[in-house]
């Protein structure tokens, strides 16, 4: 099978190699993948910027989706046909991981999706909808579940709440998407008028060029009333001041990222006053995964993809990550 290797840290050390195929056990299914999508994640670990302690040859790259083309003896789940994603992290199946369900997550100290066939346990897969081309399916895992986790897992959003999302990209995008289709207001903050325009179109309500308007939280705060109901935080500590701000009382943050600063740097009294809810987000379990699967079935979603690249020109998709910022996501394409 073709599969993508890192043999130490930097792009640079990545390459497609062929690999023998191990024997299917009794409870695994064997997956042709079609697509993985690449996330921030995924290109900090290959840079040495996420872990220093990882097992090479790594094989990177956790979200993607393609068809079960072989069962072992005693698989339940699924059968010859099936279309699936992997999860990604592969262990936590429910509720809270309070024994260490989140020690094992695909693309690190599991292998990745970055390569043609893919062994898996039955109880780590799950059925995306028909809908969705596998392209469209691999933006799901990680991206879709952290928005889904934020916004109705912890927030509980519904028709009519208030939803502000920073930035355009992949979660932000899922974001936009899944609040809409519950019934909720959406406002979206960026730096560029153009991805605003996009946003919009996507289904946004209410865009703010945080460059023009640095008081952002104030006036997501006048646009919804009494302020949002949940905040999609990707900046983190650089952010964390504005999204206090935006926010109503009882409101609920999710800190999602850090590309604005990991220090958090805010006293006491904001917390307080709002009654804030601060939830850091780790992505989810399989039962939250399903139903977000069967949300995007239910109305129809389809992810906004930005680019999509064969898995040779792997490092160009690592670039258009890193330095195009783009809006929605990135994927790897093997039938490219």
């Amino acid at each position: 099978m073709r599969v993508l290797q890192l043999s130490k840290f930097g792009s640079e050390h990545l390459s497609v190699t062929d690999s023998p195929l191990a024997e299917l056990g009794d409870q695994e299914v064997l997956v042709s993948l079609e697509a993985a999508s690449v996330n921030p994640r995924d290109s900090q670990i290959i840079a040495g910027q996420f872990a220093t302690n990882v097992q090479f040859p790594l094989i990177p790259l956790s979200d993607g989706a393609g068809t079960i083309t072989r069962v072992g003896s005693a698989v339940t789940r699924f059968v010859v046909g099936d279309r699936v994603t992997p999860l990604f992290f592969p262990n936590w199946l429910s509720g809270e991981a309070m024994a260490g369900e989140r020690a094992v997550s695909t693309g690190l100290e599991a292998p990745g999706v970055a390569r043609d066939l893919g062994i898996f346990h039955e109880q780590s897969l799950v059925a995306f909808p028909k809908h969705l081309s596998a392209v469209e399916a691999a933006c799901y895992p990680c991206a879709g579940l952290t928005a889904w986790s934020g916004l109705f897992v912890n927030a509980q959003i519904r028709e009519g709440s208030w939803v502000l999302v920073q930035g355009t990209g992949g979660v932000a995008t899922m974001g936009i998407q899944l609040a809409k289709a519950a019934g909720a207001k959406v406002i979206c903050i960026s730096s560029s008028d153009q991805k605003l325009e996009q946003a919009q179109l996507l289904g946004a309500d209410h865009t703010i060029n945080y460059s023009d308007t640095p008081n952002w939280g104030q006036r997501a705060f006048e646009l919804s009333g009494q302020g949002v109901d949940a905040v999609l935080d990707i900046g983190g500590g650089g952010t964390l001041e504005n999204s206090l701000e935006a926010i109503r009382h009882g409101g609920h943050i999710n800190i999602i990222g850090y590309v604005a600063g990991i220090d958090m740097g805010v006293t006491v009294f904001p917390l307080i006053i709002k009654n804030a809810h601060l939830h850091g987000i780790g992505t989810g379990n399989r039962d939250s995964y399903e139903q977000l699967m069967s949300f995007v079935d239910r109305h129809q979603l389809r992810p906004a993809v930005a680019q999509t690249f064969p898995l040779e020109q792997v490092k160009h998709a690592l670039a258009a990550l890193d330095n195009d910022r783009p809006f929605g996501k990135v994927v790897i394409d093997f039938a490219s």
